[in-house]
């Protein structure tokens, strides 16, 4: 992290991709860093490393992940809800550091269940869909 007198300014972000998606950077982490008014996904695109996303507003949870440390805030993001954040959930896409962090990946499927079973959207609509 660096850091000015008022603050950090930069944070470090370690990225996990778990090792059983279908990726083919699946099991590495990678280690970037990432500007207090900069999105997670925003840097990691910059460094190279390829995360899902789709409408990057916070709103259709493609970009899902998990905090396993640290604390990021969602200022911009459309539909994030305080029980994802509770649970641990974070979009990608919208999430700006306020700390160093340690993000999990692809957790898309993890947190339709969790707002499925949360009756939130878009949770169970995409589990009704024929």
């Amino acid at each position: 992290m660096m850091a000015t007198d008022d603050g950090p300014d930069i944070w470090t972000v370690t990225i996990t991709i778990p090792k059983d998606v279908d990726r083919d950077d699946a099991g590495r982490t990678f280690e970037i860093e990432v500007s207090a008014d900069e999105t997670i996904l925003a840097a990691a695109r910059r460094e190279g490393v390829w995360l899902p996303a789709d409408c990057q507003q916070g709103w259709c949870t493609t970009c899902a992940g998990r905090v396993v440390d640290g604390e990021v805030t969602h200022p911009h993001a459309r539909r994030y809800h305080d029980e994802d954040r509770e649970a641990g959930f974070a979009l990608l896409c919208t999430a700006r550091p306020r700390s160093d962090v340690t993000v999990v990946t692809d957790q898309y499927d993890e947190l339709l269940a969790f707002r499925a079973k949360h009756d939130r959207p878009p949770g169970n609509a995409k589990f009704n869909d024929d």
